[in-house]
């Protein structure tokens, strides 16, 4: 029994991982939370499955706990577990992760405060916990147990700084006294506490006479107020730094930071990062204290071979330059990052970030305070000789060593740095024969960025850039495909230069060999490519275009281009023709452009093309030049949206890819809103129905089974929220998305509305629900819409609330039953539904006190289109829920008390029914 239980817990945890989403949908989250807690509580189920089933927690808690309400909860249980655990060897792991279990769900759900017993109660039980000093109460088997409260802790400081503040004392008795292996997470704990108090300090009352003192021996509560506002600890500033006149209180701060100073070797490396970076901000602020006290700790760290200890270095000078390092160290430092960079016994992504760190070296005394890279002064020439990139290097580090030794070359002047420019560009030659052999997609890519990089630094050097120029040709000649590289570096290299020539003479070499291609079958099976390249350069107006329209019409003159009638390709000369219509005066090339696009609209067998070709006609020979410029551009309506052609929308441009991407809206601004149908009186039913015993319960119940999925209709209307923007007034194409939470309901259909207007009647969206069980449930709702801009966005709506009561649904007559058929069946339903062992009919009576008068009305307002008889003052309801249940109820008053006798073929369904006619009685006056 044992085995099955936790084979099938494990069988669960699997499927939730693989996808907690898909899980939740067929099982709901609640039940599945309960079924964790109550699992968590079994001792049948191995303390290994139990720690499988606590790390869901740690992993998933706000799907798992998705309100504050569910994590209080769930908080609490855990907790109760912990403290009814026995303290044993077998139950250690476990309980240090309950504890941040627990410590998870109170962060994630901002419930830890001091309105929280169970936040309360878990602060003080950590705290109880890490009092164990040296393992003197429960001995060696808990120290994990302790190390594990004491990261707990430290979070908890993270998230909440300032916490701890106030127990300084007590954290620093604690670390002093701990010998063993927890030591480590003692002092990182006081560290950190350390820090956040000393800033606190500082932000709050500022430098004053033994306010620093009295901080380092103070012992009480937590400070609970530092959870109402997280944000209440800013990053320090300069203008925030303390500064501590008193000798004594810098004395007494100075030795304990001394102290943990000097126990820093006995932590591992990451932990020594963390506490140098904390002592680092502590010193920073108190400005009383000298950078000094790290010497001792540099002459250590210098010879270090650990990133994180290195890291450290770097954090020391940053902050005190030269009141710490001198020059000689400086040198030093860069001559240990040189060497670092190609240490064979390092990663690549460590030589990587040593590259890094001499781009942005912390100098002591910096030429520019640019922040982004730049070369350290002290960096030479001779330093970096053995930096030089090779085809062996990866395409990282062959990119990083090509822009550092760029920049060395570029900032140093003579013959050796000539030297080294020639040496980058046959590098990049020997990166240009590897892409000729078909070398693949990354290191074409490589290739290009080096050009990139080659460009942005020595775009001076005329002759390697013309050199650049013809092996790009000729690269183009071997691979049409590779047009789109091309065409990038061009763009990436005109942003870059602005007023530089090459962009526009690589351009105008491309359109020169282009042009000249003959009519041939191989020409137009890479045709695509040429226009790709022929539209970039169409946008250059410095550029003849007259070449370009005479190959074009050449290709559609003399080829079947017209004839097959491809849209791809019809698009791609419309693009060149519209950039050439666009940026060139017409002058010399109207009569030869008015005969391309004469012969497209007539012989072009797309329609499509045929009626775009004949709008850029039509401009072109009946609109001044300016007028059909403003027409092809976007352009800006003044302050609101922006306005865009067809034209604009279907040829390729420098914004197509916008009009591609559906951007996320920064706030809702739909929303559903139910449609009410106000009932004034109860339906027209003769006192003495029509018997209708010619129909039988069997063709009511396969009616019902055969129109399932149109049963529950619900109306919504889609309306805006008041206060948008001018540009979302007008919304198109509008797709709502539904996404289940649970398992209760089938997936909805996208819904699709073609347009919604600010100042216009609201559209009815009308929703067919089709439930697997009767359960109330939500819906999330998203929708995706396009604006008059052209631009589509995405939007979260709220969540569909579906209520008990929205499920309710008159019995679903055949189309040839007679209305007063309902009264009939409702007579051999409430016979049949006779409850017994062998199913699942129950039956209820719910009372309360109410006048006559009072429940005519609530039936009224509730159950008018439920009622099947009306007749001497009682009540016949019948309520359909779908997919095939039933709620009956005979409802009368008698001696001004309410009775609802209730008959159900799903006992399931009276706990909601229950708490419904609670709310809709306790509203009765």
């Amino acid at each position: 029994m044992t085995e099955r239980i936790n084979g099938s817990w494990n069988q669960k945890l699997v499927l939730f991982c693989a996808g907690p989403k898909s899980f939740l949908s067929d099982t709901p989250a609640e039940s599945f939370l309960q079924d964790l807690l109550k699992g968590l509580q079994n001792d049948a189920i191995q303390v290994q499955t139990k720690v499988l089933m606590l790390s869901l927690f740690l992993e998933f808690p706000e799907l798992l706990c998705p309100d504050q309400r569910t994590s209080d909860i769930a908080a609490e249980i855990l907790l109760n577990v912990l403290q009814q655990m026995p303290n044993s060897e077998r139950n250690v792991t476990l309980r240090s992760h309950l504890l941040l279990a627990i410590e998870t769900i109170l962060i994630v759900s901002d419930s830890f405060s001091l309105k929280s017993k169970t936040a309360l109660a878990f602060s003080s039980l950590l705290v109880h916990i890490i009092s164990d000093v040296n393992d003197q109460k429960q001995g060696v088997l808990n120290r994990s147990l302790r190390i594990t409260a004491c990261e707990c802790l430290r979070e908890l400081e993270n998230c909440y700084p300032g916490l701890l503040s106030q127990r300084l004392e007590m954290l620093y008795s604690m670390q002093q006294k701990e010998n063993t292996a927890a030591h480590q997470s003692y002092t990182l704990l006081y560290t950190v506490v350390l820090k956040n108090a000393i800033q606190f300090l500082a932000q709050k009352e500022g430098p004053s006479n033994g306010a620093l003192k009295e901080l380092l021996v103070r012992n009480e509560d937590f400070l609970w107020n530092v959870t109402e506002n997280r944000m209440g600890l800013q990053l320090s500033s300069n203008n925030q730094f303390l500064l501590l006149p008193s000798n004594s209180e810098t004395k007494e701060l100075k030795s304990i930071l001394a102290l943990l100073l000097e126990d820093s070797y006995l932590l591992t490396p990451v932990c020594q990062h963390t506490l140098f970076w904390q002592i680092i901000q502590i010193v920073a602020m108190v400005r009383t204290i000298s950078p000094v006290i790290f010497k001792s700790q540099l002459i250590r760290l210098f010879g270090t071979m650990d990133i994180s200890c290195f890291h450290s270095i770097l954090q020391m000078k940053a902050v005190f330059t030269d009141s710490l390092f001198t020059a000689e160290d400086e040198h030093f430092l860069i001559k240990r990052l040189v060497g670092m960079t190609q240490h064979p016994l390092l990663s690549t992504a460590v030589k990587l970030f040593y590259l890094d760190c001499l781009l942005h070296f912390p100098e002591n005394r910096p030429l520019n305070s640019n922040p982004g890279e730049n070369l350290p002064v002290l960096l030479t020439v001779q330093m970096t000789s053995s930096l030089f990139p090779t085809i062996f290097n990866d395409y990282s580090t062959m990119l990083c060593r090509q822009n550092l030794l760029s920049m060395v070359y570029l900032e140093n002047e003579g013959a050796y740095s000539e030297k080294g420019i020639s040496f980058l560009f046959e590098h990049i030659l020997a990166l240009y024969s590897m892409v000729c052999k078909h070398g693949g997609r990354e290191i074409t890519a490589t290739f290009f960025r080096s050009v990139y990089l080659f460009v942005q630094y020595f775009n001076f050097c005329e002759k390697h850039m013309g050199n650049l120029t013809k092996n790009l040709l000729e690269l183009y000649k071997r691979d049409f495909s590779l047009a789109p590289y091309i065409i990038n570096l061009i763009n990436q290299t005109q942003i870059l230069l602005e007023v530089h020539a090459w962009p526009t003479s690589l351009s105008k070499a491309l359109q020169n060999e282009i042009v000249n291609l003959p009519t041939e079958k191989s020409t137009e099976k890479s045709l695509g490519w040429h226009l790709k390249i022929l539209s970039r350069v169409a946008q250059e107006n410095t550029i003849s275009q007259r070449s370009t329209v005479l190959f074009l019409s050449r290709m559609v003159f003399h080829s079947d281009l017209c004839s097959k009638g491809e849209w791809r390709t019809g698009n791609a000369l419309l693009s060149v023709c519209k950039h050439i219509l666009q940026h060139h005066q017409l002058d010399t090339l109207f009569v030869n452009l008015a005969d391309l696009l004469q012969y497209l609209m007539h012989y072009f067998e797309d329609i499509d093309i045929q009626d775009r070709v004949r709008l850029y006609y039509v401009l072109l020979t009946n609109v001044s030049q300016d007028k059909f410029r403003k027409i092809l551009t976007m352009s800006p309506a003044g302050d609101k949206t922006k306005s865009r052609s067809l034209s604009s929308i279907m040829t390729e441009n420098e914004n197509f890819s916008t009009l591609l991407t559906i951007h996320t809206a920064e706030k809702g601004l739909l929303h559903l809103q139910p449609v009410y149908k106000d009932t004034d009186s109860l339906p027209s039913i003769p006192e003495l129905p029509v018997s209708v015993k010619e129909y039988s319960v069997e063709e009511y119940s396969k009616h019902c089974a055969d129109n399932r999925s149109s049963l529950l209709v619900l109306n919504y209307h889609l309306v805006c929220k008041k206060e948008i923007e001018p540009k979302f007034h007008k919304l198109f194409c509008i797709v709502l998305h539904f996404e289940r939470t649970d398992c209760w309901f089938e997936s909805m259909n996208d819904i699709n509305i073609p347009y919604l207007f600010f100042e216009r009647k609201p559209p009815i969206v009308t929703i067919n629900l089709v439930p697997k069980e009767p359960h109330p449930t939500i819906f999330y709702a998203s929708a995706t819409y396009s604006n008059e801009d052209g631009i589509t966005y995405h939007t979260k709506l709220e969540p569909l609330h579906i209520t008990f009561q929205e499920l309710f649904v008159p019995l679903p007559l055949p189309a040839l039953w007679p209305l007063e058929a309902r009264y009939e069946l409702f007579c051999k339903l409430w016979k049949a539904l006779e409850p017994n062992e062998s199913n699942q009919f129950e039956e209820s009576i719910f009372c309360c006190e109410m006048s006559r008068e009072a429940l005519h009305n609530i039936v009224l307002s509730f159950f008018s289109k439920f009622v099947v008889l009306y007749h001497a003052e009682a009540y016949k309801i019948a309520i359909f829920l779908p997919p095939q249940y039933h709620i009956l109820m005979t409802v009368k008053s008698q001696e001004d008390t309410a009775h609802f006798n209730i008959k159900t073929d799903n006992w399931n369904l009276l706990a909601y029914l229950n708490l419904y006619l609670l709310d809709i009685t306790s509203h009765k006056n």
